[in-house]
């Protein structure tokens, strides 16, 4: 039998199948919720009243959290770079299976930490995935909250899993000593030089172009980087921080690598005929193209491991070249402004090596 509240604050009522489902009419049309318990039913009840407050209508009643996430996608698309925006599709894949049909209005706090609990448990995702599942999904809700289909944001209160620090992996100047001997008349030698020694990323180095070197000034700008879509193709875009963009001063003899580097690109060309396509690139595929940044990191990986030195990967190059960089005393205010970092990001990173090299 209907329990009924004061005028206004809608109904509850206990199912045959013990259940509990709760009415409350929004302009004259009603609507219901079915919950395990009365205090479920009631609870719901409080916050379908709270929205009504704050301007829900019966039609954004209806919104499932996918129609709301492909709105919110399809803007966030203008404003974010591609390889965040891809990013950001990726995690609502992750989140659509569990969610995507379930009405904004009906997301509780438990639903979201259950998707949570269940992609680091059951689907074995690591805790940086999660978090960044997390921060689409409470993004997409902030947004529901602000136009008042929700009156609080669910996944505000779930806890989310924090990655374990990653062992920092990095050479000595010995040790990258012995690899740039090891990698003469390599292809793209300067491309390891660079790596090492100035600590830029790696699709940084590969959307360098000749303009960013001058000659005179022995310098390099950094100013974009490549981005390759899943699905094939490459995007030239700006440094994901403002940071990013920064004018690198560097040797002599990087600027003689450069020169080697500008006659095996001419041999390229030759090579290719017709099917060159010119981008200025400091590192250009066979074609001309940008390199492929996973093929770049595996050939890498592969000529460390004929080395016979320790295994690193190509970012742990940034990670050498910084430790170096501070090992000689230079400045943290200057490593950061190297390598695009602010100096608490540096602080935070590499307190270890400015400890225990500086004191």
């Amino acid at each position: 039998m209907a329990k009924r509240r004061s005028a206004g604050e809608g109904t509850i009522y206990k199912l045959p199948s013990g259940n509990w489902r709760a009415q409350v009419s929004i302009a004259g049309r009603r609507i219901s919720h079915t919950a395990r318990s009365q205090q479920g039913a009631r609870q719901w009840l409080r916050d379908v009243q709270g929205q009504i407050e704050q301007g829900l209508t019966y039609q954004a009643d209806r919104v499932t959290l996918g129609e709301f996430m492909t709105g919110w996608l399809a803007q966030k698309q203008t404003r974010v770079r591609p390889a965040t925006y891809q990013q950001y599709s990726a995690a609502w894949r992750s989140i659509q299976p569990a969610l995507g049909r379930v009405k904004i209005k009906d997301l509780t706090p438990g639903m979201v930490q259950q998707l949570y609990d269940m992609l680091l448990t059951h689907d074995k995702r690591g805790a940086r995935t999660v978090q960044i599942v997390h921060i689409v999904l409470h993004g997409c809700l902030s947004q529901a909250e602000r136009v008042g289909l929700v009156a609080r944001n669910p996944a505000e209160p779930c806890i989310v899993p924090r990655p374990e620090a990653e062992e920092m992996q990095v050479w000595d100047e010995s040790q990258v000593s012995q690899f740039l001997t090891y990698v003469r008349d390599q292809p793209y030698e300067a491309l390891y030089h660079l790596a090492l020694k100035t600590g830029m990323r790696r699709n940084e180095m590969l959307g360098l172009q000749w303009d960013d070197v001058d000659w005179i000034k022995k310098t390099i700008t950094v100013q974009r980087a490549v981005f390759q879509p899943i699905g094939g193709g490459w995007v030239l875009q700006p440094p994901k921080t403002k940071r990013g963009i920064r004018t690198v001063q560097v040797t002599e003899g990087m600027m003689v690598q450069l020169r080697a580097q500008m006659q095996q690109n001419e041999t390229m060309r030759r090579l290719a005929r017709k099917r060159w396509q010119e981008h200025g690139l400091i590192f250009p595929s066979l074609v001309g193209t940008p390199l492929g940044g996973t093929a770049t990191s595996n050939r890498f990986l592969a000529l460390v491991r004929s080395s016979g030195l320790p295994r690193i990967r190509l970012h742990d190059c940034r990670h050498t070249a910084a430790s170096i960089m501070l090992s000689h005393g230079i400045p943290p205010v200057i490593v950061a402004g190297i390598l695009g970092h602010s100096l608490a990001v540096l602080m935070q990173k590499y307190a270890h090596f400015i400890t225990t090299t500086q004191g």
